[in-house]
């Protein structure tokens, strides 16, 4: 007598299996977007307070050639200093801020780091370009090693400052 069923039973058994896969859920299925996100928007995390995060993401600016150069610098609205050129000087001030020095006069830059908190980000950072102070929206550790830290600091116009220091 289930001789008889068996077949039928097994022809119900892949009916069911074959129309139950895709079938699980009323949710829309995301597709792969360009970005490879999923279609979503990227969404950064609130600060503390509650408000919007402020700071460049990773898809605002490719770091990775900043990175691969080791190089003590400034690189940003013009002016570019480089410790491994002629004539650039390297200050370390014991209060925490750093300048660069161009010794033929032209550019002088001087930063103070702040106080970095958990998410990389700095509060308090002051930045000066040939004697004027640089308005910034936020500033990001992307690097440190035992010669250097990479900062990448983002001023009031969304201009990009690379900041390679001791």
């Amino acid at each position: 007598m289930m001789v008889k069923w068996l077949p039928v039973m097994a022809l119900c058994i892949v009916l069911f299996a074959s129309q139950g896969c895709e079938r699980g859920s009323d949710a829309p299925r995301r597709e792969e977007g360009t970005d490879g996100n999923g279609g979503k928007e990227e969404v950064k995390p609130p600060t503390p307070s509650g408000g919007d995060r402020p700071g460049p993401t990773d898809k605002d600016f490719d770091f990775t050639a900043e990175l691969a150069d080791g190089v003590v610098r400034y690189d940003g609205r013009g002016v570019t200093l480089r410790f491994d050129r002629a004539g650039v000087l390297v200050k370390v001030h014991a209060d925490g801020r750093r300048e660069l020095i161009d010794l033929d006069g032209t550019s002088r830059v001087g930063f103070v780091a702040g106080t970095m908190r958990t998410d990389s980000l700095f509060e308090g950072s002051g930045l000066t370009v040939d004697g004027s102070d640089i308005a910034l929206e936020s500033v990001r550790m992307k690097k440190q090693t035992a010669e250097a830290v990479w900062y990448h600091a983002v001023d009031s116009d969304g201009r990009s400052h690379i900041l390679v220091l001791p």
